[in-house]
């Protein structure tokens, strides 16, 4: 066996069961072609199984069959690989919008616009127009929500917008200001008008650095109720 092969399999060997492998695991070994060669190899021996481009995972034999990687693991995997966030239906069904089980995640990070499958998860990867900042990927979630408002599945735009509103009140000042601050950057107009009439009716000062980054004669028509967004009318929702 040849040193990059030995260097292969014993770092194969080093990981845990049920982790999702990628030519990144080997990026400190300076042969690429041999490291895809080598594990090329190792799936046509059974050494390992290939669950998507690049993507391969070692089998877990149980008197059930074998066992691939859990979704975590792979999620977990094209976030590292991405080094991005998983936004839409999966996320708004963990936010508790929409009891919609989703089967395919999208994904914003550095690769370019496809799509894709691993194991059963299909995958959209959506190329980021923002720098992504792990800690702040919450945020940009909540407003990736607004943005969806009207199509967030087995809901009501008043029932999705109550609950984001509920989790906007918890955030921190410091949460709020970068909330706002990505909203004015990377978020169309409805969307700054929305967080705009939440923070309007929590009595929050920073809502005017969202009015100004809109046109007065524009008029936004979502479907909210006075009820549930008791300012739209100050921020032209009709």
């Amino acid at each position: 066996m040849s040193t990059i092969a030995s260097q292969v399999k014993n770092r194969i060997d080093s990981f845990q069961v049920g982790k999702v492998i990628a030519y990144s695991d080997f990026e400190d070994i300076s042969n690429t072609q041999a490291v895809a060669l080598f594990l090329s190899r190792l799936v046509k021996a059974g050494t390992l199984k290939r669950i998507g481009k690049g993507k391969y995972y070692v089998p877990e034999e149980t008197k059930f069959g074998s066992i691939g990687p859990s979704e975590s693991a792979i999620l977990e995997s094209i976030m590292k690989e991405t080094g991005g966030y998983i936004t839409g239906p999966s996320v708004y069904n963990a936010l508790g919008l929409t009891t919609q089980v989703a089967n395919r995640i999208t994904v914003v990070g550095n690769k370019f616009p496809r799509k894709a499958q691993l194991g059963k998860i299909k995958v959209r990867y959506v190329q980021a127009k923002f720098p992504i900042i792990k800690e702040d990927v919450y945020l940009l979630q909540l407003l990736d929500a607004i943005k969806d408002i009207r199509t967030i599945m087995d809901t009501t735009i008043d029932d999705s917008i109550d609950k984001i509103k509920a989790k906007i009140r918890k955030l921190d000042e410091n949460q709020i200001s970068k909330i706002i601050d990505y909203a004015t950057k990377y978020y169309r107009p409805y969307v700054r008008a929305t967080l705009g009439a939440i923070m309007d009716e929590f009595k929050n000062p920073k809502a005017s650095l969202l009015k100004e980054t809109l046109t007065p004669l524009t008029v936004f028509k979502i479907g909210f109720s006075d009820e549930v967004l008791p300012k739209k009318k100050d921020w032209n929702f009709v």
